[in-house]
């Protein structure tokens, strides 16, 4: 869908990227720039930062970055169409139409309209003479029509193309039903229903658009798989989605209880628990944590109390910790599912429970105790051993309580468990610090630049490249006076080229310079940058890891004296062969604005 080039400036200039982005990240302002714990990686220092004058951001730990599209295409895992309209609606403009869309654009509306009319076809099954077993499944579990319709729970019929058929009988064409996922190849060369005869779940994204499927059989000794779930599509990832967060998000709620099953989820909502999320049976994804961050400061993690459950939350807890202050495990008595708990106690004992929730460390701790014996005096220091090296990674004060709640536990001296702690933190500082050196030489002799690889073979090159995009970006006014001296034909690598001559267009029409016209489809000739190349772009517009200047034509012959002489130098291995000092240097200066 080509946008005209003239609505997007006018969309960028009426968008407050501060405010847009302060609805995802907690912003706090430094300078004139704002910064927040990224929302794209997992970090525990802040180095997101959003350039209000440029009307951009980006993540000095993740390289993430770009304009206000950018991010919403990023934030919500849209296409560059689905981001424009979304942020036109939030500004009150109408996306103009042409009539023709980008064609990943019309794939996703397809497949999302097909799930739709899918939802619809098997709620109302549901409702039929052949579907009164599925129903009678629903009403066994303790489900009302209220919480079905909420839901949208359904049944899939028990032939073998009574889904197909129907969607086709709508206008579906064969390929887009089996893209979605819906319907696949038959032996024979037809098309048949993915699902049948089960109990169907659908899943529903942040926007309200059903974007995938869950389907349970409903046979004891079905011999089979007991779910069977969408597989990946266009428009939907497992590890990028929970189940229920499209109503969890609204309630009134700054914690969310994360349970393992539709069902767990569905119950209860019906109790009365309306912040209830779904990981659908598997660990949590950095993914999922980030999204979860979003709209909770607290997470309450309940898992079933078997071996896999249990490794679930122990691989879950690091992956949220990154992103959540805040994160607990719900322990249920007698290895029951919160559905079970509800049906036997109650939904008052299950409030009890969950606000008696523990501290991830205290399960953590709890975790380590059950393998040891500690009534020896072998099981005793065993067991010491393992927790001191985990109270070695908290605050002096948390140190200083958890050593004394343990001394007195188990009769031991609390200043002998304080000084094995502090033996541990230093440990443990000197291996992060062998680690950081470690990740610092391979940042630069082993990485793989994915937007611009000539940066590896060629940093001093490059980075004259980007300061000359940097001077001419800021300075429109001497781009005839820059392109005489250094002709886009003649830049080191692509990327740069590509950035140089796009801007060098732009001028020469007239227009102001933005970083929305990088990212734009207005028309065959556009430069259209990918997500990831949005983030160097908006790191060189804003000067990171750019040395800058004046825009003097001192500070321009200096940089296009520096390509010429890198462009005669053969690609080698000077990065690689650099000391550690060199390469201290190098990322420092990558970095110096950070701060």
């Amino acid at each position: 869908m080509a946008i005209p080039r003239e609505f997007i400036d006018r969309l960028s200039q009426s968008v407050d990227i501060v405010e847009l982005i302060g609805g995802y990240v907690t912003l706090k302002r430094a300078g004139s720039q704002y910064k927040g714990l990224c929302p794209f990686h997992s970090e525990k220092t802040p180095s997101f930062t959003v350039y209000p004058d440029s009307r951009s951001y980006y993540c000095f730990g993740c390289q993430s970055g770009g304009d206000a599209i950018t991010f919403v295409r990023n934030i919500e895992r849209l296409d560059y169409v689905e981001a424009v309209k979304k942020l036109a609606t939030i500004a009150g403009m109408e996306v103009p139409e042409d009539g023709a869309f980008d064609g990943m654009t019309q794939v996703r509306r397809r497949i999302r309209e097909a799930n739709r009319e899918a939802a619809r076809f098997f709620y109302r099954q549901l409702y039929t003479p052949a579907g009164k077993d599925a129903l009678g499944y629903f009403r066994s579990r303790g489900l009302d029509d209220k919480t079905i319709t909420h839901f949208g729970l359904g049944w899939a019929p028990d032939g073998w193309t009574a889904m197909t058929d129907h969607l086709r009988g709508l206008g579906f064409r064969e390929d887009e039903l089996i893209r979605a996922n819906l319907s696949r190849r038959s032996r024979n060369g037809g098309i048949i229903d993915v699902f049948r005869n089960r109990v169907m779940f659908p899943i529903i994204d942040l926007q309200g658009s059903v974007i995938a499927f869950g389907g349970r059989t409903m046979e004891k000794d079905h011999g089979g798989r007991k779910y069977i779930n969408t597989g990946e599509t266009e428009v939907y990832t497992k590890g990028h989605n929970l189940y229920g967060l499209n109503w969890a998000k609204n309630a009134r709620s700054d914690t969310i209880v994360v349970t393992e099953g539709y069902m767990d989820v569905i119950a209860m909502w019906q109790a009365g628990f309306e912040n209830v999320v779904a990981s659908q049976g598997t660990a949590f994804t950095e993914e999922q944590a980030r999204l979860l961050s979003r709209y909770a400061q607290r997470v309450i993690l309940s898992q079933d109390g078997d071996r896999a459950g249990q490794e679930a939350i122990r691989k879950s807890i690091p992956v949220l910790r990154a992103v959540i202050n805040d994160v607990r495990v719900l322990n249920i008595p007698e290895n029951l599912d919160p559905d079970e708990y509800i049906k036997k106690y109650g939904p008052e004992r299950m409030k009890r429970l969950i606000e008696g929730s523990r501290s991830e460390l205290e399960y953590r701790l709890d975790q380590i105790r059950a393998n040891y014996d500690v009534l020896s005096d072998d099981g005793k220091v065993k067991y010491l051993r393992e927790v001191c090296q985990v109270l070695a990674g908290l605050s002096p004060l948390e140190r200083d309580v958890y050593a004394a709640r343990i001394a007195s536990d188990l009769g031991t001296d609390k200043s002998a468990i304080i000084a094995q702690i502090a033996a541990g933190s230093k440990r443990r500082r000197a291996q992060e610090q062998r680690q950081q050196l470690r990740e610092l030489q391979e940042s630069i002799s082993t990485r793989k630049e994915k937007v611009n690889p000539v940066r590896r073979d060629k940093p001093r090159g490059t980075m004259a490249e980007e300061t000359l995009i940097y001077i001419l970006y800021h300075n429109p006014e001497k781009a005839g006076l820059i392109r005489d001296k250094m002709p886009p034909e003649k830049m080191l690598s692509d990327f740069c080229r590509r950035l140089y001559a796009a801007l060098l267009d732009i001028i020469q029409t007239g227009e102001a310079p933005s970083i929305a016209q990088f990212g734009q489809m207005s028309g065959p000739d556009a430069l259209v940058l990918t997500p990831e190349e949005m983030g160097q772009a908006a790191r060189i517009i804003n000067a990171v890891g750019v040395t800058g200047g004046s825009g003097s034509e001192a500070d321009i012959d200096r940089c296009v004296r520096i390509i010429e002489e890198e462009s005669s130098r053969p690609a080698g291995d000077a990065a690689s062969t650099a000391t550690a000092e060199d390469l201290q240097a190098y990322l420092q200066s990558l970095n110096r604005r950070k701060d």
